[in-house]
């Protein structure tokens, strides 16, 4: 009988469904019980302990199902194509597209400003993080190395051709369901949201480089530079946006600026709570507002602190020096860590639920020799640029901490 990978998915989906309405359960109980008590008993604690855990491996599961379905998806699309190969860097895209115009600009001399194309890279590809060198075939099958997460990875990402962005954003959410009797006129229990509308203009991400004229005649140069240089800065700014824009003058309203205050402080454990209890008590307050956690954003340093953490025998508890190719995790759910998050702060949340990027422009490649004294100095400007906007539609869903001062 052939595997029904569709099937096989919607059976794991329903067990996940099964333990997260099982997490929201527990943990409104657990903050009634610490409301009520001033903490929780150590059964409360355990139930909710595992609960998570079991969530959080669930999670896990579903990520590497969700990772080799879009594997199996990229490999049937090369397939169809003739055996293309890997993915593209931008750089390569840009070369490849515009090559003869080079190649003729070489020759004639750049005059004014040439267009060399809109590119939309695929970021769930290898290649488009920005290999320096063509990929060379070989007969055997090597798995991709493991990409390191970015912000944009954790939200949802979808397209748009307008300058502004109108959505609805959910304020607040009260009510529940409950049992009730099948008699015709008892008044259903009532689940109220509250929406606000709400709009983001489209900003503009760009930046620019002084090459040499003579670096016309050496494509594959010139593709690293744009791969290496303007690929990696322009997308290192979206991603500082996503996460932290404050909405003020041309920066994005960004995952921070519109996430929920951390509020549990009344139920951390001691004066000696740590960054690790308090995300741990983040993702209760997530999971209470009716969300499933999928991801933590931490701080490089605060997440490698965690991770040289040791247990009385001196052995690693989070980190293992030996092996870094499993993706991080911290209470059960995936790790990016981010020299944008403040020291001492994180963010936790269902990423997905909570926020939309909008591209409306991939990378516009510019090459100009009429920029201040090119001319004189045989030198060209490449320009690169790309328009996009974030909307946090679900802030409840986002818990953020930043330590009182």
């Amino acid at each position: 009988m052939a595997f029904d990978m569709e099937q096989a998915f919607g059976e794991f989906k329903a067990e996940f469904d099964k333990v997260t309405d099982k997490i929201n359960k527990s943990a409104q109980s657990a903050l009634d019980e610490a409301k009520r008590l001033g903490g929780l008993t150590d059964d409360t604690k355990a139930s909710v302990d595992k609960a998570l855990a079991e969530q959080g491996e669930l999670r896990g599961r579903l990520d590497e199902i969700q990772a080799s379905a879009r594997e199996l998806e990229q490999r049937f699309a090369s397939g169809a194509r003739g055996g293309a190969g890997a993915a593209k860097s931008l750089g390569q895209m840009v070369m490849d597209e515009a090559t003869d115009k080079i190649r003729a600009l070489a020759k004639s001399g750049v005059q004014g400003d040439q267009s060399l194309g809109v590119f939309n890279a695929i970021t769930s590809l290898p290649g488009s993080g920005g290999p320096l060198l063509p990929e060379r075939r070989e007969s055997e099958i090597i798995a991709p190395p493991d990409k390191k997460l970015v912000v944009k990875d954790l939200i949802t990402v979808g397209q748009t051709d307008q300058p502004l962005i109108k959505f609805f954003r959910e304020v607040s959410r009260t009510g529940a369901a409950g049992i009730v009797p099948d008699n015709g006129t008892t008044v259903k229990p009532l689940i109220d949201k509250t929406w606000g509308s709400e709009s983001e203009e489209v900003r503009t991400i760009a930046g620019r480089m002084e090459i040499h004229k003579h670096m016309l005649d050496d494509i594959p140069a010139l593709r690293t530079d744009i791969d290496t240089t303007l690929t990696y800065e322009v997308n290192k700014v979206e991603n500082a946006q996503i996460l932290a824009g404050d909405g003020t003058g041309e920066n994005m309203s960004g995952l921070i600026t519109n996430a929920t205050a951390y509020g549990q402080t009344a139920r951390e454990p001691g004066a000696g709570a740590t960054i690790l209890d308090r995300l741990r008590l983040a993702i209760l307050q997530v999971a209470a507002a009716g969300y499933v956690v999928d991801a933590n954003v931490l701080n490089i340093w605060d997440w490698a602190a965690a991770e040289i953490l040791k247990d009385t025998t001196g052995r690693y508890i989070f980190g293992n020096p030996f092996n870094d190719t499993a993706t991080p995790r911290l209470w059960g759910r995936r790790i990016v860590d981010t020299e944008d998050m403040p020291e001492g702060d994180f963010l936790t949340g269902a990423f997905k639920m909570a926020a939309t990027y909008y591209e409306r422009q991939g990378i516009e490649i510019l090459l100009s020799s009429e920029n201040r004294d090119n001319f004189d100095k045989n030198m060209l400007t490449v320009r690169g640029e790309k328009r996009g906007v974030v909307a946090v539609k679900r802030p409840l869903a986002l818990c953020y901490y930043t330590p009182t001062p």
